[in-house]
């Protein structure tokens, strides 16, 4: 039986895709299902050894660079050129109230978490300007809506990359370049495990109207689905997928 167009809609065969922060969590999901579905993916991460178990098991190249290096970045760049998909997944966050939270870390958030997402924009989201095509999609958090105890900086870098999402997508959209932002809420991945072992995370939870934690893998269908062409008039959005825990 022939394919469906929505089903031939979600074939990357023939795309190239950089993951970043592809070595764990929802950078790996996302990487597996993108190769599950017919992509070339490329991975990025600062871990070599998650990384090259990741790429070795699913047989695509792999880099690794330091989101927090400006100079790696630009290597990165460098041997990976042109791609048609960037997911900037890479990401970190120090779980502290603010007035415990270091010059060092706040200095590391931002740095990883808005400047890096944004460098990497610039360089990738470049060449697809000039070739007319691609999708960037960075991947937030609902925190950046909702707050979060012991995460104030992180919500804030990840409500920036919401903004300048938007206005990417006003200057690149004429230019056949789409951007999003996708802002899981509570996940069960490593970057979560303090947070759902402590008291706050069972009071989170409470908050769920679906009454549970998120995986990875409902996460990397959502990604797929925004940077496929079953989204191509979705632009400039920042979708939650949080369970319900904003409006909870």
């Amino acid at each position: 039986m022939e394919a469906s167009a929505f089903a031939r809609d979600l074939d990357f065969t023939g795309k190239r895709v950089l993951v970043t922060g592809a070595a764990n969590g929802f950078g790996r999901a996302i990487a597996e299902l993108y190769v599950e579905l017919g992509a070339e993916v490329v991975l990025a991460d600062r871990e070599p050894g998650p990384l090259a178990e990741v790429a070795g098991r699913l047989g695509m190249a792999s880099q690794l660079y330091d989101q927090a290096d400006l100079a790696s970045i630009e290597r990165l760049h460098m041997a990976v050129r042109e791609v048609d998909i960037l997911v900037n997944n890479a990401g970190i966050m120090v779980a502290k109230p603010l007035l415990d939270t270091s010059p060092a870390e706040l200095r590391a958030m931002i740095d990883v978490d808005f400047v890096g997402v944004v460098r990497l924009m610039q360089l990738f989201g470049g060449g697809m300007v000039a070739r007319g095509k691609g999708v960037v999609l960075s991947i937030g958090s609902q925190t950046a809506f909702a707050g979060g105890e012991g995460r104030g900086v992180y919500a804030a870098a990840k409500a920036a990359i919401s903004q300048i999402t938007r206005s990417a997508a006003v200057e690149w959209g004429p230019r056949g370049v789409r951007v999003l932002c996708l802002a899981p809420g509570r996940s069960i991945t490593r970057m979560t495990e303090v947070t759902r072992t402590a008291a706050s995370g069972d009071r989170g939870i409470a908050r769920v109207p679906l009454g549970r934690w998120g995986t990875a893998e409902e996460i990397a269908k959502m990604a797929v689905f925004l940077t496929s062409d079953a989204a191509s008039y979705i632009t400039g959005e920042t979708v939650i997928a949080d369970g319900g825990f904003v409006i909870g």
